[in-house]
């Protein structure tokens, strides 16, 4: 498995990189933002490691540049930052976890092991869906509304797979957050109203589709 490393601190660089090849995981360091742009149009990692605090751009920066980019790989944050507002914004602009300074690096690869288990269940089964106008393919990551691509972050892809594979199917917010997420800490139903919110612009005019059930939590309409 091939890990991105984007961390600017020279010893936890160094942790990182001797404790997870330890464990098995190839990895590929860069000190900014720009550098991991860069390290991307090389070769698409299965995982990247984000901390927050960088010298060029934030990481909330490098995660909106990942979805203007159409790049839907797995992120985990690292930071000092223990403010749950800035939790809040990192799982809304598509981290799929989020682990606080200092850790311990066992904790972080039982995190990555449980990234890359949801994203393999998920790739496990049917590849493509096609509903109406809507077209979705799961290996390639893609997602079309009348042929045309619309670009998601990973998070909004795997929730607008989640709806399509079970068209009327209501999920609750914290059954979209245990399933997409993968948090056991139902706090944060905030962010799946945000990512609605955000895909629905996107999908114009087809936005309707993703129905709210007032009350309950939201489900695909055909």
């Amino acid at each position: 498995m091939n890990l991105l490393i984007i961390e600017d601190d020279p010893a936890i660089q160094m942790l990182l990189k001797l404790s997870l090849e330890v464990e098995g995981f190839h990895t590929t360091v860069v000190s900014t933002a720009a550098a991991g742009m860069e390290q991307l149009e090389r070769r698409r990692p299965d995982l990247i490691l984000l901390d927050l605090m960088l010298p060029d751009r934030s990481g909330f920066e490098f995660l909106q540049m990942l979805q203007q980019r159409h790049q839907s790989v797995p992120v985990i944050v690292l930071t000092a930052k223990n403010e749950m507002n800035d939790k809040i914004l990192g799982f809304q602009l598509g981290a799929d976890d989020y682990l606080t300074k200092p850790f311990e690096t066992r904790e972080l690869t039982v995190r990555i092991r449980a990234v890359m288990r949801r994203m393999k269940a998920q790739s496990g089964e049917e590849e493509e869906i096609r509903i109406g106008a809507i077209a979705m393919n799961r290996r390639e990551r893609s997602f079309e509304l009348d042929g045309k691509p619309v670009r998601t972050t990973s998070k909004e892809f795997d929730f607008l797979w989640l709806l399509c594979s079970h068209p009327k199917q209501v999920f609750t917010r914290e059954q979209i957050l245990d399933r997409v997420w993968g948090l056991e800490y139902y706090g944060q139903t905030r962010s799946v109203d945000m990512m609605v919110k955000r895909l629905r612009e996107k999908m114009k005019p087809y936005g309707h589709l993703i129905a709210t059930v007032h009350g309950l939590g939201y489900k695909l309409e055909v």
